[in-house]
């Protein structure tokens, strides 16, 4: 088994997605990151096979974060949300983190990582 370090060759290229869900309603926020870290592991001594704007955590290879840092911009995708939890959220949101929403009975169902620049894959040393 080979561990590879795997990073955006650009920064601003990291796009991290969380879905949440409550009553129906489906929210989509999306943190974009200057940079970030992932190992990627593979089964042999082959670098593994992945393109940019896969979602790494989806990419058929065990994966693990390492970091992200240095968030640049977060919006807030409400479109699978009836009228009242939208305005309900935008208020929330003013005075609040999404990471509090689970506090308020939603429910994280996904998480995407997706790296949207060619990718710099390092073996990292036994």
């Amino acid at each position: 088994m080979a561990t590879w370090s795997v990073k955006p060759e650009w920064k601003k290229s990291v796009i991290e997605r969380n879905y949440l869900t409550k009553d129906g309603n489906r929210v989509c926020i999306e943190t974009g990151w200057r940079g970030g870290e992932f190992l990627v592991f593979t089964e042999d001594d082959n670098p593994p096979d992945i393109e940019e704007g896969v979602d790494i955590y989806n990419c058929d290879y065990e994966t693990e974060l390492v970091e992200t840092f240095d968030g640049c911009w977060e919006t807030v995708d409400d479109d699978e949300c009836d009228e009242d939890t939208r305005a309900w959220l935008e208020e929330f949101l003013e005075e609040n983190s999404w990471l509090d929403l689970e506090e308020q009975g939603w429910s994280q169902d996904e998480c995407e990582m997706i790296i949207e620049c060619p990718l710099l894959i390092e073996r990292v040393p036994d």
